[in-house]
């Protein structure tokens, strides 16, 4: 697969996985009660442990993600840079050109940070 396709495939999934993530890192509290449960787990750790977990490959879109957008915010226009990756990547309302628009850059200046958005996420999800 084209590297580019890999890294695109990266951002267009992180959504989904970070809900995911954030389903099971729910508060991890007992709920004890003096009353016995008919049916179902009767703990929010039971109900979690119930739950699947992220698989390694997940956790490694997760993590060559927010490191892709780390890297990006500490540019000197890190704020629009990582706003172009929630337009064109995360929500998928807009091409580059229309995002270009929205964060008041040259769609060509777009393209270039497009260009090292996805050379990061490849860099991160080779790493293991």
């Amino acid at each position: 697969m084209d590297w580019r396709k890999a890294a695109r495939r990266a951002l267009r999934e992180y959504p989904r996985i970070k809900r995911k993530q954030g389903d099971t890192e729910q508060q991890i509290t007992a709920q004890y009660t003096g009353v016995a449960v008919q049916h179902g787990a009767s703990r929010v750790t039971e109900n979690i442990a119930l739950r699947s977990t992220l698989t390694d490959a997940e956790a490694n879109i997760i993590n060559a993600v927010e490191t892709a957008m780390w890297m990006q915010q500490h540019y000197q226009n890190g704020a629009e840079r990582v706003r172009m990756m929630e337009l064109v990547y995360f929500k998928r309302t807009h091409t580059i050109e229309g995002a270009a628009e929205i964060v008041h850059y040259s769609p060509d200046a777009l393209w270039r940070w497009n260009t090292e958005i996805l050379t990061a996420v490849y860099v991160g999800l080779r790493k293991k």
